[in-house]
């Protein structure tokens, strides 16, 4: 999923690189609707990579909670299983021992799958945290220059009418 929004910003990238510049100038021309169609598939690729991380989160905490479950069970068996073998007379240390054994097995079981799972978690979230960092350096990038080149900052300052006010400023 991540891939759609590299696609997305490198595509993006390409047209600001590839834009015709302005003469005297550090600015380009660019096609507006291609950029914003652009922006918007970026945005549409980002949602879907959101919406497959809390899947995946999702996911992981049902497996998790399946494998407590089973690990429940398995105590749950090898207690039922220590009982019976104490009423037996002579194997009641014997039983002992195997149940701890098997409650000890299904602990360590239980650990390593839950391990298991919050390291695919983990893994998928940076990878989805890497993404987005990317994307908010890229638009950050884009909307400094663009500040810079049509001198938006300046006029923050000293306009106060209503179309310059209501650009949005992000603080970094």
């Amino acid at each position: 999923m991540i891939d759609r929004t590299e696609q997305a910003l490198h595509r993006l990238k390409d047209v600001v690189a590839n834009a015709k510049s302005v003469p005297m100038s550090a600015s380009c021309m660019v096609n507006r609707s291609e950029l914003m169609g652009l922006v918007d598939s970026a945005l549409a690729a980002l949602s879907d990579d959101l919406q497959e991380a809390q899947r995946v989160t999702s996911t992981s905490l049902e497996t998790l909670e399946r494998a407590q479950e089973e690990a429940k069970q398995i105590v749950a068996a090898a207690e039922d299983r220590a009982k019976y073998l104490a009423s037996q007379g002579p194997v009641n240390q014997e039983a002992q021992r195997q149940a701890a054994e098997m409650q000890q097995q299904a602990l360590v079981d239980a650990e390593a799958l839950r391990r298991e799972a919050d390291a695919y978690v983990d893994a998928r979230i940076a990878s989805f945290e890497a993404g987005l960092l990317k994307t908010m350096a890229q638009v950050r990038t884009m909307r400094e220059r663009l500040a810079h080149r049509s001198s938006l900052d300046q006029n923050l300052d000293q306009v106060e009418d209503d179309a310059t006010r209501t650009l949005p400023r992000v603080q970094s």
